[in-house]
């Protein structure tokens, strides 16, 4: 995401006005109502599976804002229906600041997209507050795979009109778009198999049902260390730290990148000063060192940033996943 997209006049304006309710308000009064907020538990609405790498960072950071704010923060965990139910949730509370989310990229960009009557559309309902982590996909193949490195890999694939078999968690899911999108700029085909998360995706892996799999690195990192599977490539736009080790799709396949991401969002009609301490105080206690040293265990990077670098990152997935999705002729189900 080193580029700002051209985007529609339209669709700017739409991004600069979602930005600017972030902004700090400067009406009478703004500076009271940030200070005297959280006078109650703020609960963040998280569409994962208690004890997911997401979960936990969460967590530690949610221990960090209570200090700061001597308020509890409560994580309410909403999973299911890639995102959405956690996303109607969020919709459905009242918008004053005391619940927000801590959502997947892909319940914005791309979940509307697979979902057919989805009720809520970002840009109308939402408001974004930070970037609050990326999770880099990597690509590994069993210890024992004649494939050697990502170039090994795509002149096999090259050989093979069939495709490479490749194991994701799901049609439309993240590992699935991802690798799609690798084998879109490599100009090959994968056969996709779905497996219903990652521990059977490493299973078909490890078995030789599959050549490779697409995952994030928590879900491999055992298997990794253990001498069980190879990294070809992490799909990161950097090499983060703790995966210095393996090289970056992007340099064998430009374009190859693909991240899991993370964000801080809330109901449209939240204070604007508000949103403002929120995000504030969502990047420091993010930066803390316990937080840092944790995030790299569990594979989650730390990316705190403003809302503009948000809404310009989930107008990048948007983008970029609706093209894959219309190259699959995956539509709405």
């Amino acid at each position: 995401m080193s580029h700002a997209p051209r985007l529609p006049l339209s669709r700017r304006q739409a991004l600069a006005g979602a930005a600017a309710l972030m902004a700090p308000a400067l009406w009478p009064g703004a500076a009271a109502a940030a200070a005297a907020w959280p006078a109650q538990p703020v609960r963040f609405v998280v569409p994962f599976p208690a004890a997911s790498a997401p979960d936990v960072l969460i967590r530690l950071v949610g221990e960090q804002l209570s200090r700061r704010w001597g308020q509890a923060v409560v994580v309410d965990n909403r999973p299911g229906g890639s995102g959405v139910i956690g996303m109607n949730h969020i919709l459905s509370s009242p918008a004053d600041g005391y619940t927000v989310g801590f959502v997947q990229g892909s319940a914005i960009s791309v979940a509307p997209s697979l979902i057919r009557g989805v009720a809520y559309d970002f840009q109308r309902d939402f408001v974004p507050v930070t970037l609050a982590a990326a999770a880099p996909f990597m690509l590994a193949v069993p210890a024992d795979s004649p494939y050697r490195t990502l170039a090994d890999l795509i002149a096999d694939a090259r050989l093979r009109p069939e495709g490479v078999e490749v194991a994701d968690n799901g049609r439309g899911t993240a590992p699935h778009l991802a690798a799609a999108l690798l084998g879109l700029k490599a100009g090959v085909r994968f056969l996709h198999v779905h497996y219903t998360g990652g521990a059977q995706q490493l299973q078909a892996t490890l078995g030789g049902q599959t050549r490779l799999m697409v995952e994030t690195y928590n879900v491999i990192a055992g298997a990794v260390q253990g001498g069980r599977l190879r990294v070809l490539a992490s799909m990161g736009d950097r090499v983060e730290p703790g995966l210095e080790a393996f090289p970056l799709a992007r340099d064998t396949v430009p374009g190859g990148v693909s991240h899991g991401l993370f964000a801080v969002i809330a109901k449209k009609g939240v204070d604007a000063a508000v949103l403002a301490r929120l995000q504030r105080d969502m990047g420091e206690a993010l930066r803390e060192p316990a937080v840092l040293a944790k995030s790299r265990e569990l594979g989650v990077y730390p990316r705190p940033g403003t809302p503009q670098q948000l809404a310009q990152a989930i107008e990048e997935d948007r983008r970029t996943w609706q093209g894959v999705l219309d190259a699959l002729h995956i539509g709405p189900e």
